[in-house]
């Protein structure tokens, strides 16, 4: 069998179609497109299979009923065959029609088992072409010639033959061609009948159209009306001022008898300042040494030095580190001898250990015989005070230091910047539903901290800061308990109402000994007519738009301006339901 079929899968391109007919060891190759031929619908990928066809010296068949495929291949010089059983229509010749078969019923048998293409599953989709050289017009030419054009269709028939015969060797005389049933003829029916069968679409039509008109008309006039009415009223202004008393027992609370429960508001935050450190101290070391105390004198006497006893030289003060005893009894032993003089160089002495009170180089003394003076207690100005030795070690190291005017200076300070803060913080807390007192904010704070502390060494690169806990407190009111307050004293006439109350505010706020807070409460209010918005909606349902404003005018005193807006331009009167009107009564400023 010398003849292949080749079917175009939809997403075959020309590469694709070309490389299989170059494969195929076929001479005569049967071209089956699917239902959407995208990549053949091109006049370039046409002239570029019958140029590879003639390339390769086979003769290729174009399978379609499609019209425009069929025309693109005429013009490349591609046979073209309805199916696979149809002869080639070759180009520049009008198609002619198939012969009458005159096999046998066992050979009509076997040609109609031939399976058509199943073009129902091609996909849609189309594939790419790739470009060509408009000179590629020629690329067919074999086909042109009626000779060649003959032996191509006759090499199709025979294999159509062979393949028939192989294909159906056992069928039989006994196939036989079905009849197709005749369609049976309308039955005669009446004019009416027929008229409606005629206006059946329109009748449809009509009828849907009805329905959404008639919808349509009841949305329009039941359900989207919709009118908001803005009634606008002149109220007269009234200063309200009333002693009332607070408390912070909750149970003791009479807001009508203007005794009300006041809650206290606590924000507490720690809070640090830097502070420059301004001390001078000399951290140096203390000079040491001792004191030789000798006394002169006939009569008995006793002297006793402690720990602490201060010792003088030239302005510079020294305290003793030692205990030490100076007496003599005035016995006749004595070494200064009897009588009433005393003789030269009688003396009685001893030794106590000093250190500077002060570091500082200036404390180191040479050894010295004057210039020392004794505690200035009572009898000891009489006492002689030498150093034998002398006195050394004293040095000066002047560093900087935290002292307490510092620490005073940075709280200060801290106070002040963080005041008006923490109290702005304290009342961003707050409710819109209390009224704070200003009046009672306090601010306390706990013992400070400083690093370093008070006398310490401030140490290269080191800032000192002191913090400190800082409480801020405020007391505040329920809104809604001074609002009622405010109403029911307000003191309104009959038939008037109040529309609006001022900020209230709260002077000569005073701390009771009871632990209770007396002030004066004031505000401003607005009132005006009693108007409700059930009185308004009775006046106006059902009315026209037009006569809204002029009818609540005349029912109702104080009114100076009446406002509507509308859902659609449609609406002109007031929808009876009432949840299709809103009414607004406002203030007139």
């Amino acid at each position: 069998m010398n003849k292949e079929t080749i079917y175009i899968e939809p997403g075959d391109d020309i590469t694709d179609i070309l490389g299989k007919l170059k494969s195929s060891d076929k001479k005569v190759i049967a071209l089956v497109p699917p239902r959407k031929p995208g990549v053949l619908l091109s006049s370039v990928n046409i002239k570029l299979i019958a140029r590879t066809a003639k390339a390769e010296k086979k003769a290729v068949v174009l399978v379609t009923t499609d019209d425009s495929l069929t025309k693109l291949a005429m013009a490349a010089s591609l046979p073209v065959a309805p199916s696979l059983r149809s002869r080639p229509v070759l180009p520049g010749h009008a198609a002619e029609p198939d012969p009458a078969p005159a096999s046998s019923p066992a050979e009509e048998a076997a040609d109609s088992s031939e399976p058509e293409p199943d073009s129902e599953s091609a996909s849609d989709e189309p594939a790419g072409a790739s470009d060509s050289d408009a000179s590629d017009t020629d690329a067919a030419a074999d086909f042109t010639s009626e000779p060649e054009a003959s032996k191509v269709v006759e090499e199709i028939e025979s294999e159509e033959s062979a393949d028939s015969e192989e294909e159906s060797p056992a069928k039989g005389k006994k196939s036989k061609k079905e009849k197709k049933p005749k369609s049976d003829k309308p039955k005669s029916s009446s004019p009416f009948a027929t008229w409606l069968q005629a206006h059946k679409a329109w009748l449809i039509f009509g009828f849907l159209a009805t329905v959404v008109i008639a919808v349509f008309f009841v949305w329009a006039l039941k359900i989207a009306p919709f009118v908001n009415v803005a009634v606008s009223v002149r109220t007269t202004s009234g200063n309200f001022s009333e002693n009332v008393t607070f408390t912070t027992d909750s149970s003791a609370e009479k807001a009508l008898d203007g005794v009300f429960y006041v809650h206290e508001e606590v924000l507490e935050k720690e809070q640090t300042i830097k502070f420059t450190a301004t001390g001078q101290e000399d951290k140096g070391d203390l000079a040491s040494g001792s004191l030789v105390i000798y006394y002169q004198s006939k009569n008995s006497f006793s002297f006793q030095f402690a720990p602490g006893d201060e010792f003088t030289y030239k302005g510079l003060t020294y305290l003793a580190t030692s205990s030490a005893t100076l007496a003599w009894d005035g016995a006749d032993d004595n070494p200064c001898g009897t009588g009433s003089s005393i003789a030269k160089g009688c003396l009685v002495s001893t030794t106590i250990s000093i250190k500077a009170a002060a570091p500082g180089e200036d404390y180191n003394v040479d050894a010295n015989q004057s210039g020392w003076a004794s505690s200035p207690r009572k009898g000891f100005s009489d006492v002689s005070v030498y150093n034998a030795d002398a006195i050394t070690g004293g040095t000066s190291k002047i560093v900087t230091v935290v002292q307490q005017s510092d620490i005073d200076l940075a709280l200060d300070k801290l106070a002040t910047e963080t005041k008006d803060s923490g109290k702005t913080e304290l009342l961003g807390k707050l409710s819109d539903t209390v009224l704070p007192i200003e009046a009672s904010f306090k601010t306390s704070a706990t013992e400070p901290k400083s690093t370093p502390a008070v006398g310490e060494e401030v140490a290269d690169g080191v800032t000192p800061a002191v913090s400190s806990k800082t409480t801020y407190s405020i007391l505040t009111i329920d809104r809604v308990r001074l609002e009622e307050f405010i109403t029911d004293r307000a003191n309104l006439d009959e038939g008037r109402k109040l529309y609006s109350v001022g900020s209230p505010f709260v002077e000569y706020f005073a701390e009771s000994s009871d632990k209770t807070y007396t002030a004066k409460l004031k505000t401003t209010y607005k009132s005006g007519p009693e108007i409700s918005e059930t009185e308004i909606l009775d006046k106006i349902s059902g009315e026209k738009l037009g006569r809204i404003e002029p009818i609540l005018k005349d029912a109702f005193s104080g009114i100076s301006s009446v406002s509507l807006e509308k859902s659609y331009f449609w609406v002109n009167s007031v929808p009876k339901n009432p949840n299709q009107v809103k009414i607004e009564v406002t203030i007139e400023e």
